[in-house]
C-alpha cells in the first residue's frame, strides 16, 4: 500500500479539526461515519422496499399485468440511463451532500405522493420520480468515501458502502412485506418516506474534506463538461477496464433476471418458493462477500480481484442455470453471490484512486450509465435468445462470453503492467503535487 497522497487525497490530513479540537474522525469505525453508514443502509433498504411496494400496489390495487408492472421497473431505471451525464456534473459542481439532500427530499415527496395516487399512470410517474432521485443519489453516494475517510481506510469504506446496496437487495423485499403487512400499502409508503428523511438527517454529521475546483474543466462548455467523465474512461486504461468489467457483469445480471424464473419453472420444474430460496442463497453470500472485502481492505483493492469476480461469475452462472439438479443450482447461485459481492468495493476504490477528486461524480455517473445500459442490453438479448433457443443454450453462450471477457481484461492488465511497472499513475489533481505516487495494483 502506497502511503503518499493519491487522487482521493485532499488538502486536509488524517486528523480533522472541529471547533478548535483535533479528533480522529476519518475512518469507517469513527462514530459519525459508522452512524452514517448504518442510517444509509436503512435508507437504501427503504428505497428498494418502495419499488417492491409500488409493484405490489399496482398488482393488487389495479390488477396490473406483468407488462404493466415491468413498466414500473423501466420508469425507475431509465432516468439513471438518461440523466447520468447531467447528474455527474451536478455532483461535482454542487457537492455530494447538497445533491444527496435534494435527491432524498425528492424521494420523500414521491413516497408521500403515492398516498394520493389513484391510477396506473400516476404510479408509473412516481416510479420515474424515484428513479430521478436515484440517478443523482447514486454517483453522489459512490463518490463520498474519498472525502469522508483517509485513503488508508478507503477500500474498507467502499466495501461497507457497497454492502448498503447489497443489504437493500436482500432486505428490501422483506422490509416491504413487513411494512405492507403491518400498515397496509399507504402505511408502507409513509414508512418509506421516513427512511428517505433519515438519510437527510444524518448527512450533516459526516465531515467532508473540501475538493478544489478544477478551473480547466469548469471553464468548458456545459456539454463538454457533461462528457468529461467519459473522456477519463477513454484515456485511462485502468478506469476503462474497471467499467468494462462492470458492464460485462450487468449484461449477465440483466439476462439472468429474465432467465431465472423461467429456468426454475421449466428446467428445474420447481415452485416459486424454490426460486425465492435461490435468491435468498445468492443474497446471503453477496453480503458475506462484501463483509470479507471490507475486512481485507486494500488487500482486495486490486484489479486482479475484479477479474476473478468476472470469471467466477461467468462460471458459477453456468453451473447455476445450466444444470437440472436443484442441489447443484443452489451451489452455483451461492458461489455466484460470493463472486458478485467481492467486486463492488475494489471497483469503486480503483475508480476513485485513478481519477481526480474533482471528477469523481462524473466518473461514477459514467459507471452508472454503463451498468444501466448493460442491464437493458442483457434483458433485450435474453428476451430474444431465451425465447429462440431456451435458457440453458443461452446461458452457455453468455457465460462463455463473460469468462472470455474476464480473461481478456486480465491479460490486458498484465500486459500493461509488464510494459510499465508503475502503470496508470494517479492523474494529479489541482490540490495534489505532480509527483503523486501511482495507484497500487
Amino acid at each position: 500500500m502506497t502511503s503518499g497522497a493519491t487522487a482521493s487525497s485532499t488538502a486536509i490530513g488524517p486528523r480533522h479539526r472541529t471547533f478548535g479540537f483535533v479528533s480522529e474522525s476519518r475512518s469507517p469505525a469513527a462514530p459519525r461515519v459508522a452512524t452514517f453508514l448504518l442510517c444509509e443502509s436503512l435508507s437504501a433498504i427503504g428505497t428498494f422496499g418502495t419499488m417492491i411496494a409500488i409493484w405490489a400496489y399496482g398488482a393488487y390495487r389495479y390488477h396490473a399485468t406483468p407488462g404493466q408492472i415491468s413498466l414500473y421497473g423501466i420508469a425507475f431505471t431509465l432516468p439513471g440511463f438518461i440523466l447520468s451525464p447531467i447528474s455527474g456534473v451536478v455532483v461535482d459542481r454542487l457537492g455530494q451532500r447538497p445533491t444527496l439532500m435534494a435527491a432524498k427530499a425528492l424521494g420523500v415527496g414521491a413516497s408521500l405522493a403515492l398516498l394520493s395516487a389513484h391510477s396506473f399512470g400516476a404510479l408509473t410517474l412516481l416510479s420515474a420520480l424515484h428513479g430521478v432521485g436515484s440517478a443523482f443519489a447514486r454517483p453522489a453516494f459512490a463518490s463520498l468515501p474519498p472525502r469522508m475517510v483517509d485513503d488508508e481506510h478507503l477500500a474498507r469504506t467502499n466495501a461497507l458502502m457497497g454492502m448498503t446496496e447489497q443489504l437493500s437487495i436482500v432486505l428490501g423485499p422483506v422490509f416491504a412485506g413487513v411494512a405492507i403487512g403491518l400498515f397496509g400499502f399507504k402505511g408502507a409508503f409513509v414508512f418509506d418516506a421516513a427512511t428517505y428523511a433519515l438519510g437527510i438527517v444524518v448527512l450533516p454529521i459526516v465531515h467532508l474534506t473540501p475538493v478544489a475546483r478544477d478551473p480547466e474543466v469548469h471553464a468548458q462548455h456545459p456539454l463538454r463538461e457533461a462528457v468529461a467523465g467519459w473522456r477519463v474512461v477513454a484515456t485511462n486504461p485502468l478506469v476503462r477496464r474497471v467499467i468494462l468489467a462492470g458492464f460485462t457483469l450487468h449484461v449477465l445480471y440483466g439476462s439472468s433476471m429474465l432467465a431465472e424464473p423461467l429456468y426454475v419453472r421449466d428446467v428445474l420444474h420447481q415452485s416459486p418458493s424454490v426460486f425465492a430460496s435461490l435468491q435468498t442463497a445468492f443474497g446471503i453470500l453477496l453480503i458475506a462477500a462484501g463483509a470479507v472485502a471490507a475486512r481485507q481492505g486494500d488487500r482486495m483493492a486490486k484489479f486482479g480481484w475484479i477479474v476473478t469476480g468476472v470469471i467466477g461469475s461467468g462460471i458459477s452462472a453456468f453451473i447455476y442455470l445450466g444444470t437440472r439438479s436443484v442441489v447443484v443450482a443452489f451451489v452455483g447461485v451461492t458461489v455466484w453471490g460470493f463472486f458478485t459481492g467481492v467486486i463492488g468495493g475494489p471497483s469503486a476504490t480503483l475508480l476513485q484512486r485513478s481519477t481526480r477528486a474533482s471528477l469523481h461524480g462524473r466518473v461514477m455517473a459514467a459507471d452508472m450509465l454503463a451498468s444501466n445500459g448493460a442491464m437493458f442490453l442483457g434483458l433485450a438479448l435474453g428476451g430474444v435468445f431465451v425465447g429462440a433457443f431456451g435458457v440453458r443454450a443461452w446461458v452457455v453462450v453468455l457465460a462463455t462470453a463473460v469468462v472470455a471477457m474476464g480473461v481478456a481484461l486480465g491479460l490486458s492488465d498484465r500486459a500493461d503492467r509488464r510494459t510499465a511497472p508503475a502503470a496508470h499513475p494517479v492523474q494529479p489533481s489541482v490540490d495534489q503535487p505532480q509527483d503523486a505516487p501511482p495507484v497500487p495494483r
